[in-house]
């Protein structure tokens, strides 16, 4: 009997030996799959965490950016344009100061100023 099916494999051009190696390979297929996709939803996890962190990170940079601006560069800046009275450009004229400097420089900073929109600031925050 054995030799009946050994001469009807052979016949048929399928081995016993090469189905269990395809079993093997198909087995080996699927597990690599599986640990493929185990670790894409790993590395899934990893980059939502790496985002939840970054976003959290974000917004606290812009809140101290805020408090920054507001009670620090607004007042600032606010103390740098009251300096510019017809008085102080007076003094300056007497020192020799080069007017025009000084205007373009007053003219910086008060483009520093909105650009802070330090206007709508509010200036004292506890």
């Amino acid at each position: 009997m054995i030799a009946a099916m050994e001469s009807i494999a052979d016949k048929s051009g399928i081995r016993i030996a090469t189905v269990e190696e395809r079993q093997q390979k198909q087995r080996r297929i699927v597990l690599a799959l599986g640990i493929s996709f185990a670790m894409t939803f790993v590395m899934l996890i990893a980059v939502l965490l790496i985002g939840v962190g970054m976003r959290q990170q974000a917004r606290d940079i812009e809140r101290i950016q805020d408090r920054v601006t507001g009670e620090v560069l607004c007042p600032l800046y606010q103390q740098f344009i009251n300096a510019d009275t017809p008085k102080a450009r007076e003094a300056a004229k007497r020192t020799g100061q080069d007017m025009e400097v000084r205007d373009r420089a007053f003219t910086v900073i008060r483009q520093g100023y909105k650009t802070l929109d330090c206007e709508n600031v509010s200036v004292i925050r506890k």
